[in-house]
């Protein structure tokens, strides 16, 4: 009884998933039913992926972050132009690394600058004069047109890319920006003056040696890179995917919400506002049409005994599909929820098992005295805010073979993982596993109905919909959540 007690909400909660899929599959056939389910289960890991970070940040830091959606179309742009066009990081890496190497270093200047307010905005000022100056000119279009990242003409790498000396030039122009910037932004608060300065220049060091670097090898890194098997360019994408996401997160919280954390509404309107400017980045840089990332090859082999018949003659065939139960399911798909689950047990872990997820739960609690203990909890925040930054870029990397990569990505993920993380109770990992379940689920039940209707009792004919069912039907799960229980299905009133 006191299990039961205990667990009274996930066990009704289950109960009632379950009774609501009897309901939706009766009379279909195992085949359709098995299609829909493994359907729903492939979008729901897509949305887990974006919803967890939400629900993570929330729950820890109480910031509603409008902007994660945009981390997780930077994250598939990033693994998309590092599997089909690493030239083009090779040539605007270096110049976001010396800007970031520059910003580092306003620990250092709060130590022996104090400036008036008008000083600092005439720097701030001036450092955008000198990052527009160093961005003068740069052949963005030039580095975009390669293979089949440009539907007109190809333009060869030895034209687009500039010489050694020009990038070098541009590359301590961004330092320079960032060093002014940080000028503008330092100010002499307790934590930046107990900031150690050898560690602080060994990393704005690292950085800045780590971009002139990069200018060294760019031809070299993009020939190694393409000539890697599909696979392990995959995997590496996913990776730059995933630390594209967790550093711009890191830079976002560091930067800009940091201040922020007694107006929340001024964090909702700065997050809502970077969604417009990363947006209308995207379109700046990779232009508005979308495009598809290749499937690797572990997914797609060509084979004549294709498909495979189960999982096990997949792992020698590498065929696109598999049959389950009776009908071929794409492999990559399959994939997908591989990810999703990997990423469910992973989290639980890092949050159960380490002593970093007991010091995240404990900050949940009270952040006061696990400050008290010596513990810096903004460090914690910032680390926090890049772990659930870094899921959304993963996620896009994921995603990018299956759906592709488009300008409108951020507000649709957007939209379904607040609608997820509604569901399931904000700041709740459980709930937005179980959110991700049910609006995956009724999305692809919704799109079965728009394709091949839905057979009701007594009636002969099948009824189709529109496409807004699809869409609307987890807006509907979500109003039916809310009045039944208005803190989502884990949520806790405060």
């Amino acid at each position: 009884m006191a299990f039961l007690s205990k667990n009274r909400t996930p066990l009704v909660t289950t109960l009632a998933i379950l009774v609501l899929i009897a309901l939706a599959f009766n009379g279909m056939s195992i085949p359709t039913i098995t299609r829909v389910l493994l359907s729903g289960i492939t979008l729901a890991a897509l949305y887990f992926l974006v919803a967890s970070g939400v629900s993570l940040i929330f729950g820890l830091m109480d910031v509603l972050n409008f902007a994660h959606g945009s981390l997780f179309m930077f994250g598939a742009y990033a693994g998309w132009t590092f599997y089909t066009n690493p030239r083009l990081l090779f040539n605007t890496g270096p110049l976001i690394l010396a800007f970031v190497a520059g910003l580092v270093l306003r620990a250092v200047i709060a130590r022996v600058i104090n400036l008036a307010r008008w000083l600092r905005w005439l720097l701030l000022i001036v450092a955008l004069g000198v990052a527009l100056a160093a961005l003068r000119d740069l052949p963005i279009d030039k580095l975009v047109a390669m293979g089949m990242t440009m539907t007109g003409k190809i333009v060869a790498t030895a034209e687009a890319q500039e010489p050694l000396l020009t990038m070098l030039f541009r590359t301590l122009g961004m330092f320079g920006a960032g060093v002014i910037a940080s000028a503008a932004f330092a100010t002499r608060s307790p934590e930046r003056l107990d900031a150690p300065v050898p560690r602080t220049l060994a990393v704005a060091g690292g950085l800045l040696g780590g971009a002139l670097l990069t200018l060294f090898v760019r031809d070299v890194g993009e020939q190694t890179i393409l000539a890697l098997d599909s696979n392990w360019r995959f995997l590496l994408a996913m990776g730059a995917g995933a630390v594209t996401g967790g550093a711009l997160g890191a830079l976002i919280e560091w930067g800009l919400i940091r201040p922020l954390y007694a107006r929340p509404i001024y964090q909702i309107l700065l997050t809502l506002g970077l969604t417009f400017v990363f947006d209308q980045v995207v379109r700046f840089v990779w232009g508005p049409a979308g495009a598809f990332m290749e499937i690797p090859a572990w997914f797609n082999t060509p084979n004549k005994e294709c498909p495979s018949d189960n999982l096990l003659l997949w792992f020698s065939q590498h065929c696109d599909s598999i049959f389950v139960m009776g009908r071929p399911f794409p492999s990559y798909r399959l994939f997908i929820i591989l990810v999703g689950v990997a990423m469910v047990i992973g989290i639980a872990l890092l949050l159960q098992r380490t002593r970093f997820g007991m010091i995240i739960r404990a900050g949940v609690q009270d952040s006061e005295m696990v400050e008290a203990l010596g513990i810096n909890v903004r460090r914690v925040f910032t680390l926090v805010f890049a772990i659930g930054a870094g899921l959304a870029g993963l996620g896009g990397v994921v995603a990018a073979p299956f759906l592709g990569v488009y300008p409108g990505m951020a507000m649709e993920f957007l939209l379904q993982a607040f609608i997820v993380v509604v569901i399931g109770g904000l700041g709740s990992i459980p709930g937005a596993v179980v959110g991700a379940l049910l609006v995956g689920l009724a999305r692809a039940y919704g799109d079965h109905i728009v394709l091949a209707g839905i057979q009701l009792p007594g009636m002969t004919d099948a009824i189709s919909g529109s496409p807004a069912i699809a869409r609307a039907s987890t807006v509907l799960i979500m109003a039916i959540v809310l009045f039944l229980k208005p803190t989502g299905v884990f949520g806790k009133k405060d």
